[in-house]
């Protein structure tokens, strides 16, 4: 019998090597996709120059934990390793253990198996205990880059005073300086701000691409360029962080007890926020890893567990997505509309939204009009070749790189009615039974009639449109984000347009202030959500 290769190694050194190639991997994935760190890291310099204590380190598959290698050398690791198997750690594969075990006694093979059984449960505590320091590691990453973005947010703030000083007029009167602050806060001016700004949410340490609020249970969720979605409760607290995407989060929805978020890496996912609480029983703490039998050879990380369906089939980024009574629609890169059915997963239809735009009328307005969006949309997140879409029942909206909003009927798969109204990409669009908003990346939102299959207001500004909300009601009510630091509304009855600041107005205002309001969301009732450029998240009731 041949039980040499079972035998225990007299180190642990190869236990050790391998829990850190498997780890690692993980790591430099979070770390390096997208080049959300980098980017980061690029922006401040002095986290670069003068302040290399504090700059995360990568690890490197061939360094030991205890090591800090280079960004470079991490990084190479990460793409060496990135595709290769994990083996685990043992000298046998499993196809090897069971041709010797049908070569073995069968009185011996008791013995042999409860070897085995010792071998897997070593090699699982060293896991265990080398996950424990890269969690512990990564929540010291998290920690030092959340202090990085408030240390430049400070930085940058401070530059805006100063220039703001140079540009002041003389000093008023003595009599006229009551009302004055002090000089080394920010300036109380006459912009309007709404009434009750009810919770701050800050986690993210990039950008928010992506929000969504579930009045009835009372939570949040969000998703940004540093591809985590992050759940939030009635008190402003972190609920779940999901990290199962690689790029941008481009979308999140609350369905039935359900959430969906979609990516830059091509797919949709659905997670069950029931069975969260079993991977994250406490609030945004260490995930705890649920026990592992010795006969699963390959690890499952316990989110992973939590996810119901993922939704694969498009040959690039998903941009938008929507799901309704059963059905989900979703626009991706790869210039198609697919439908899906919830419930099994299966794909109903797909519609190639190609011919759509290669219709002469459309080519002549588009190369009239302006360039064309990449296909994935920007590095921020906004737009793409489907920019936006939302169906009811079997009528479906799409906006799309060439600026066009469409009409479709999900039931023969045609394009009805096109309304050309923008010169760039469509970044976002809503209807109701009445009414459409579009936003696009020229710098305007316009209004259309459904009735009468036009324009009724356009509506400029002077930076890229990215998200647009239509408030139900007697008239409708527009809420959109135009790359500044405001939240603009607009009321079609009165033609009134109001421009509220996003700082709340109060001195020295720790949470970005000044920082670029990227999204809003807005549906039936008093509750108005706002994501900005530095990851933070704020509830409003209007």
């Amino acid at each position: 019998m041949r039980r040499r290769s079972l035998g225990r190694e007299p180190e642990s050194s190869t236990y050790e090597h391998a829990s850190q190639g498997f780890l690692v991997g993980l790591i430099n994935r979070v770390l390096f996709r997208n080049g959300a760190l980098v980017g980061l890291l690029r922006g401040n310099p002095r986290l670069l120059d003068s302040r290399p204590s504090k700059r995360p380190t990568p690890l490197s598959i061939s360094t030991p934990l205890g090591t800090t290698p280079s960004l470079l050398s991490g990084f190479n690791s990460f793409l060496d390793h990135e595709h290769k198997p994990q083996t685990p750690g043992l000298e046998q594969s499993a196809e090897e253990f069971d041709l010797m075990l049908r070569n073995t006694p069968a009185d011996v093979v008791p013995e042999v198996l409860m070897e085995r059984r010792e071998e897997y449960n070593e090699y699982l505590r060293k896991l265990e205990s080398v996950r424990k320091d890269v969690v512990r590691r990564l929540n010291e990453v998290d920690e030092r880059i959340l202090a990085a973005v408030g240390e430049r947010a400070d930085i940058e703030s401070r530059i805006a005073a100063i220039e703001g000083e140079a540009r002041h007029e003389p000093a008023p009167p003595l009599s006229d300086r009551a009302s004055v602050e002090s000089e080394d806060v920010y300036e109380q001016d006459d912009v309007p701000r709404l009434r009750r700004l009810v919770h701050v949410f800050a986690g993210h340490y990039s950008g928010v691409t992506a929000l969504d609020y579930d009045p009835v249970a009372g939570v949040v969720a969000s998703g940004s360029l540093d591809t985590q979605v992050r759940v939030w409760d009635a008190s402003g607290a972190c609920k779940y962080v999901i990290s199962g995407h690689s790029d941008i989060v481009r979308g999140v929805q609350f369905y039935e007890r359900f959430l969906l978020t979609a990516s830059n890496d091509s797919r949709i996912r659905m997670w069950d926020l029931s069975l969260l609480d079993s991977v994250q029983p406490v609030a945004c703490a260490e995930p705890t890893t649920p026990p592992v039998t010795p006969t699963i050879c390959r690890r499952v990380p316990p989110l992973d567990l939590c996810c119901e369906s993922t939704f694969t089939g498009h040959g690039d980024a998903v941009t938008c997505f929507q799901a309704r009574a059963g059905t989900l629609l979703s626009g991706s890169g790869d210039k198609t509309v697919r439908e899906w059915d919830l419930a099994t997963g299966q794909l109903r239809q797909a519609i190639d939204l190609t011919w759509a735009t290669r219709d002469p009328s459309t080519s002549v307005r588009a190369r009239r009009r302006g360039p064309a969006c990449v296909a994935r949309g920007t590095d921020g997140g906004d737009a793409g070749f489907v920019g936006a879409l939302q169906f009811y029942e079997c009528a479906l909206a799409t906006g799309t790189a060439d600026g066009a909003l469409r009409l479709w009927d999900l039931r023969t798969g045609q394009a009805h009615r096109q309304l050309f109204g923008h010169a760039q990409a469509v970044t976002s669009l809503q209807f109701d039974d009445r009414s459409v908003v579009t936003g696009s990346l020229d710098g305007t939102a316009v209004l259309w009639d459904l009735r009468m299959g036009r324009a009724v207001q356009s509506l400029e500004f002077g930076a890229p449109v990215t998200s647009v909300q239509l408030r139900r009601g007697l008239a409708p009510e527009c809420w959109i984000a135009a790359s500044d630091c405001m939240l603009h509304h607009y009321r079609s009855d009165s033609m009134q347009r109001v421009a509220y600041a996003s700082d709340y107005g109060l001195l020295n205002d720790a949470h970005a202030p000044g920082a670029v309001v990227g999204r809003v969301y807005c549906q039936d009732g008093d509750t108005l959500l706002s994501g900005d450029s530095e990851g933070i998240v704020k509830l409003w009731k209007i």
